[in-house]
Order: structure tokens, then C-alpha cells, then sequence
């Protein structure tokens, strides 16, 4: 007897089944662009709190390695720290696009090992500054499908311009940015999950960057709100004291700047309710797929945002927490609901995250890595921090974190200013003297002037210790001048741990095999024995004020002979490339009105590619 057709149903359903239980996970990360956490952005999606937070595991010290759009991604695309990538600004000499393709990091990243690993690996949305209608058919390699926003129109939320795979640009007029993306998106997964191989999608939404123009359907909301006032928003000048460089400089801020500061508030928060939408979309849709539960959900912005705090009415660049410290959530496979964890991280460990996820083997990671998988963080993150001292340390010491810049205060800044390079470093929860946990923020300014702040007495950072330290003070100081200059020389296994640069015995240095360690940890380093051997260890420094990275400029380094450091064995060194301008004869006309209607909330691809024009030769170069 023939089975029936509800017994061979059963069988196709059993084999879809088995099928999909063989695949990978999958990996949906939404990247927002300079969304803060510290401000409280979080509590105004209710759809991420639901869906994310309260069913996967917010992870609170997650921090950016370099507070800017284009080097913070292309540190997580590399999984380097910022001197070994040398991407270290939006814009030329110091970073762009241009200079991304020009270094060939474009031919070694992320989608290229996700695709050797057997991944379909695409992008959707802002990629990196200076990808523009000059150089689009530059296109980013190593996706298998790549549709990303175009310079000059990368932040007009009313006019859209986007290339897919290095091909012509097209205008999608009559429509808001976000709905653009969150359709494309949508569509891709649809597209993704029908075939036989495990996904990695990028969204990467432009909001809530400036000038932060919110979705018309949500232009309306939150009209009462203002940016919280923490004790750093706008201080007095006796708190403003403890700044240095040029924010040392800054003046109060008017009543003016408050009243366009809480109006910008207002404006990232609306923005953030068309992500909200995104976020609500794609976790039905997943739903709908069946494959909900065999994919991780990852949720963070390519760096924070300050708005009023140390009188500066918003912008990123800085070592603050409010420009480093990210919202980070994870939803997926293995990882458990409802939970806060404190256990740090960086931007520059979620390309080996996502490798061990897709299943490479750890000898069969890019040599060049300085960061490491979360996965295990992920899985457990309420486990205590492992030993950080002794015989039983770990072999990383991941509550050291290295956050540098080069560059100007920014075009957001209310002063131009040079004097904003720096070096600097964040310990959290370090085992301290004594055992006692400690945490603190210390900066090295090319000015030569040094922060130090201890974040948990002053987690807004406002007392800087360094002014006038007592003895224990000046013993912590020499430490954290040595680990400074070590994790600003680092690369790969040095980078996971810096102590392994800062033996006593020149023989042990980045060679000791792991367990055996002289100085593991702060704790150690603060013994009486070894100030000796601090003292002798020379103060982090630059020559001057550069907006680029230039090793004569930021010597010493530890080692002082570097050697093939800097990232540089894995990377071209262009010191000069060309950077393509857009300088279209005409421009793309935008929206004469703001969209994003109610009306438009579900509107499909379909839809928006019914009015989708190809620009013309006098719309591109």
C-alpha cells in the first residue's frame, strides 16, 4: 500500500526539520550608529526590552575600541585593536573607506572567513564612512551579498540612496531610510533561510545619528522628555577642573545648547522607535521561518553618544563612558532569558565570537586577532570573573580594555580643536590590592596630560586623580602608565593580555608559557617589590598633536623596537591614497516632506522598488 499523502507531509515536515536542526546557527546582529546606553536610550524601545532583553541577556560593560563610526567598524570587522588596523578616523588621512580598500583589510575580514566557514555572510545599511556614489563599484568584498547607504546621502533620512553589490545607485524616493532598510532586510531573511546554508545578516541602521530625524509616524512622542542631567551634565567649574586638553577649555553651556540638546534627545529617541520596528519584524518573521531558535540575535551601536556631559552638548570621540561604554544584548541558542551580566567586552571579540559560533576550529582563526570569543559569556553570563592573579589566573585578561583616537574634537564639538588624540584604558572589575575589586578610566592625552579616574567612587568621572595623588596613588599611576603603554603596543595574544608585556624577566615577555605569569594581574603589580621595575618603564607620550597614527610621533612603545607591531605584517601601509569626493553635477532629489507615515509601517519591498530610480551619470562621480 502507497503512504498516504499525510504520512508523506509528515516526512517532508520531519526532513525540513532535520535539515534545519543540521544547519549552523544563524547570526542576525542589528548595528545601530552612535546609540548610547548611559543615557537611558534602552528604556524607550519597548519592543527590544521584550523581545531581547527580557528573553536574552544584556551585557552592561561592553565598550567600543575606538568611539567613532568608521574605525569602530572596522575594528570589529578585523577583530583589531585600533593601532593595528590603522582605520583610526571617518575621514582622510586617518580613515575612510578609500583607506580601508588602499591598507587590503577589504581582502581579510569578517565575511570572508564567515563564507569560507560555509556562511551566506550579507550586510544591510550604513557600511563605512566615504563609501559614496564616487567609488561604489569599489564594492565591499567578501559578502555574499552586500546593499548599503551611499555618501552624500548616508545621514538624509528623506532622501535614500543605497548601491547593492557595487552596482549603480538607486534612489528610493517617497520613502523614509529606516523603512527602506527594514524592508530590505526582511527580504533577505525570507530569501536567506530558503537555502541550504547557515546566515550571518548585518542591519545596520543609521539612526539615531545626526541630525536624527525620526520616522513621521513617531515625530510626535516623548515631546516632555529631556537628557537626563547626571552629575557631569554641564558642571561647574570646579568640576570642570579635573578636565584636560581641550575640554578643559570648554565653556558652560548656554540655554540655547541645553534647549537643542534636550531637542536632540527627543530625536534619537523617536528615531530609535522605527529600530524598535526593525527589531519586532524580524523576530516575528524568524518566528514564521522556524528558525527563531537556531539564530542569535545580537543588538549594539558602533559607539556611544555624550549629550551635555562635560559641558559638551553631544557628539562621541572621547575615552567617557558615555562615548564607550555600548548597549550590547544577545538572544540565541544556549543563551539564557531575563539576565544582566557585567562581564566585559569589546567590540573587537565579536568576529571570534561569531567564528566559533559558525564552528571554525581555533587553529584555523586569523593569526592577527586581538580579541577573543564571547561565546562562553554568552552562555553563562552570570558566572563570576574567572581568577585574575596567581597560579589559577586565566589565560586573558579581559577586564583590561584599550579605547584610542586620533583626530580632531569633531565636527558635533562646540570647540575645533587638535589636541583629542589619546591612548587610554578602562579596567573593570580588576583584582586590585588586597583583593579588593577596582575600576578605573586612565588617559594619556597628546598634550601630554594624564586622567585618572576611579568608576566606581565616580562613575561619572569628574574627579581626576591624577592632579593630586597621594603615595598609593602615584604606585597605581606608575601601573597603569606601563599597562597603558603595553596595550598601546599590543597585538593578537598580547592584546588578550598585556600582562604578558610587563614580566620583570625580559626572557618571559609575550613568550611565557600561560600559568606562569610573574605579575598576572593589578593586584600583583602594585607590590613595593616591583616599583623598581615600573619606575624604570618610560611614561606613555606623543611628540604632538597628530590626526593621524605615526610611530615616530607615539613613541616609546613596549618593547621599545616593535618590530612587525602596529598590525603591519597583516596589512598594507598607505601613506597616501586616494579618497574619491562625490561631486556630482546634480543631486538626487530628496523628500519634500518627511515619511515614514503610519501608513508605510509594513510596506513592503515590493512597493518601495515600484519607485526605485537608477541614478544618472550627472548623479554619480
Amino acid at each position: 500500500m502507497p503512504p498516504s499523502v499525510t504520512t508523506l507531509s509528515l516526512l517532508a515536515l520531519l526532513a525540513v526539520s532535520q535539515c534545519l536542526a543540521a544547519k549552523a546557527p544563524n547570526v542576525v546582529f542589528i548595528f545601530t550608529d552612535d546609540q548610547d546606553l548611559r543615557h537611558g536610550s534602552l528604556d524607550y524601545m519597548p519592543i527590544l526590552q521584550k523581545e531581547l532583553v527580557a528573553k536574552g541577556t544584556l551585557f552592561t560593560n561592553h565598550y567600543a575600541t575606538l568611539a567613532q563610526c568608521c574605525p569602530s567598524r572596522s575594528s570589529l570587522f578585523r577583530g583589531q585593536a585600533g593601532h593595528n588596523t590603522n582605520i583610526t578616523n571617518v575621514q582622510a588621512p586617518g580613515g575612510n573607506y578609500d583607506k580601508w580598500v588602499a591598507s587590503g583589510q577589504d581582502k581579510d575580514y569578517l565575511p570572508h572567513w564567515l563564507v569560507k566557514a560555509g556562511y551566506n555572510a550579507e550586510y544591510i545599511g550604513k557600511f563605512l564612512n566615504g563609501y559614496n556614489i564616487a567609488n561604489y563599484a569599489t564594492k565591499p568584498k567578501g559578502w555574499t551579498h552586500v546593499d548599503v547607504t551611499t555618501d552624500p546621502y548616508t545621514y538624509a533620512y528623506n532622501n535614500v540612496v543605497m548601491s547593492a553589490d557595487g552596482k549603480t545607485p538607486v534612489s528610493y524616493h517617497g520613502y523614509h531610510q529606516t523603512d527602506v532598510l527594514r524592508a530590505k532586510a526582511l527580504d533577505r531573511i525570507k530569501y536567506l533561510s530558503g537555502t541550504s546554508k547557515p546566515f550571518y545578516l548585518t542591519i545596520a541602521p543609521v539612526t539615531p545619528h545626526l541630525p536624527a530625524v525620526p520616522l513621521e509616524r513617531h515625530s510626535q512622542l516623548f515631546l516632555d522628555k529631556k537628557a537626563p542631567r547626571p552629575a557631569n551634565f554641564n558642571p561647574a567649574n570646579k568640576i570642570q577642573a579635573n578636565a584636560v586638553s581641550w575640554v578643559a577649555d570648554v565653556p558652560l553651556m548656554t540655554a540655547k545648547q541645553i534647549n537643542a540638546t534636550d531637542e536632540l534627545f527627543r530625536n534619537r529617541i523617536q528615531g530609535l522607535q522605527g529600530v524598535d520596528e526593525i527589531i519586532e519584524d524580524v523576530v516575528a518573521l524568524l518566528g514564521d521561518l522556524g528558525i527563531l531558535d537556531n539564530t542569535y540575535i545580537v543588538y549594539s551601536s558602533d559607539n556611544g553618544y555624550h549629550l551635555g556631559n562635560h559641558r559638551l552638548p553631544h557628539g562621541k570621540t572621547l575615552p567617557f563612558v558615555e562615548d564607550t561604554n555600548l548597549p550590547f544584548i544577545v538572544r540565541g541558542p544556549g543563551v539564557p532569558a531575563n539576565k544582566k551580566s557585567q562581564l566585559p567586552s569589546a567590540h573587537l571579540d565579536l568576529a571570534p565570537t561569531f567564528l566559533e559560533i559558525a564552528g571554525v576550529a581555533k587553529k584555523d582563526w586569523p593569526t592577527f586577532l586581538d580579541g577573543r570569543s564571547l561565546l562562553n559569556n554568552w552562555k553563562n553570563p552570570k558566572a563570576a570573573q574567572p581568577a585574575q592573579c596567581g597560579a589559577a589566573a586565566q589565560v586573558d585578561a579581559p577586564e583590561i580594555l584599550n579605547v584610542e583616537f586620533w583626530g580632531n574634537s569633531g565636527g558635533e564639538a562646540p570647540i575645533q580643536d587638535t589636541r583629542n588624540t589619546y591612548k587610554s584604558l578602562r579596567i573593570v572589575s580588576a583584582t586590585g590590592s588586597n583583593g579588593a575589586t577596582v575600576s578605573y578610566l586612565y588617559s594619556r592625552w597628546c598634550t601630554n596630560e594624564t586622567e585618572l579616574y576611579d568608576t566606581v567612587a565616580d562613575p561619572y568621572e569628574i574627579n581626576n586623580l591624577s592632579l593630586n595623588p597621594d603615595a598609593a596613588t602615584k604606585r597605581l599611576l606608575s601601573r597603569l602608565n606601563a599597562l597603558l603603554l603595553a596595550t598601546k603596543s599590543c597585538a593578537d595574544v598580547t592584546c588578550r593580555n598585556p600582562w604578558r608585556l610587563l614580566q620583570p624577566e625580559p626572557e618571559k615577555r609575550a613568550i611565557v608559557a600561560d600559568g606562569t605569569l610573574t605579575i598576572s594581574c593589578l593586584g600583583d603589580a602594585l607590590k613595593p617589590e616591583y616599583d623598581d621595575f615600573f619606575a624604570s618603564i618610560p611614561n606613555v607620550a606623543f611628540q604632538e598633536c597628530k590626526e593621524v597614527q605615526l610611530i615616530a610621533n607615539e613613541r616609546p612603545y613596549w618593547p621599545a623596537e616593535l618590530g612587525g607591531g602596529l598590525g603591519l605584517d597583516y596589512r598594507n601601509s598607505p601613506d597616501t591614497f586616494v579618497t574619491h569626493k562625490p561631486n556630482p553635477k546634480q543631486r538626487v532629489e530628496g523628500n519634500a516632506k518627511n515619511q515614514g507615515t503610519q501608513a508605510q509601517r509594513h510596506v513592503t519591498l515590493a512597493e518601495i522598488e515600484q519607485k526605485a530610480i537608477i541614478l544618472v551619470k550627472e548623479e554619480l562621480g
